[in-house]
């Protein structure tokens, strides 16, 4: 029942990646927990090059919130970081399970993996909200970033946006190359919402490769609505986008 490392308080933590680490926390718990207003970065910048693997417990995300708590300010700058949310529906990076969203999220380098947890209706999105969360203020610059929403048989989350039932919100990609998928049982977009909207998703640059989650309980668009949901205000005006509804 305890975190792994948790940054508490008001101000901003410098994170440096030498060599390999691993955090798994316990129920409950993120990864590498956040609970501070500050803006937590991840980086690498030392000539040794740096990895973190975060794993959270039950209900909680890989990076970001515990259970019921949502995560904001977070910043990948380098480094290889694979984080995993719970078991249970936490975000890869971002909200924990029930309803812990993932607000104010930027990934401007580095090789970034984040997978969404799911488990009985409860689903993270790899970046973004926890089950029932709504992920918003994502920005990614730069950097090779595979988000995976979490699987579910009815309700899955967004690769990148909202876990399952929130919203994906104010959503820009400038560069890199990302990968963003929703998880397999349906609902979820790539990039959006997941069983909600996705709004105001910007793309100016960089490789986009977007799949709509798919299976029987309602698809997903690869970038804006989950299903049953709209896609508001998404414009495209550079890079090379690969869009696959499911």
């Amino acid at each position: 029942g305890k975190a792994a490392l948790s940054v508490q308080g008001d101000g901003n933590v410098e994170i440096e990646l030498d060599g390999n680490n691993e955090l798994k926390s316990g129920k409950g718990r993120a990864g590498l927990e956040k609970t501070s207003t500050g803006t937590l970065t991840l980086k690498d910048d030392n000539k040794e090059a740096g990895s973190l693997t975060a794993t959270g417990g039950y209900n909680g995300a890989g990076i970001g919130g515990g259970n019921g708590d949502g995560a904001e300010n977070i910043t990948i700058t380098g480094g290889t970081v694979n984080a995993t949310g719970g078991y249970g529906g936490g975000a890869g990076i971002g909200g924990g399970a029930e309803g812990g969203g993932g607000n104010n999220i930027t990934i401007k380098g580095g090789t970034v993996t984040a997978t969404g947890g799911g488990y009985r209706g409860n689903s993270g999105a790899g970046i973004g909200g926890g089950s029932s969360g709504s992920g918003e203020n994502i920005t990614i610059n730069g950097g090779e970033v595979t988000a995976s929403g979490g699987d579910n048989w009815d309700d899955c989350g967004a690769g990148i946006g909202g876990g399952n039932g929130g919203v994906g919100k104010n959503i820009t990609i400038t560069g890199g190359t990302v990968n963003a998928t929703g998880g397999y049982g349906g609902g979820a977009a790539g990039i959006g919402g997941a069983f909600a909207n996705g709004e105001n998703i910007t793309i100016t640059g960089g490789t986009v490769n977007a799949a709509g989650s798919y299976f029987d309980h309602g698809m997903g668009a690869g970038i804006g609505g989950g299903g049953n949901s709209s896609g508001n205000n998404i414009t495209i005006t550079g890079g090379t986008v690969n869009a696959t509804g499911g």
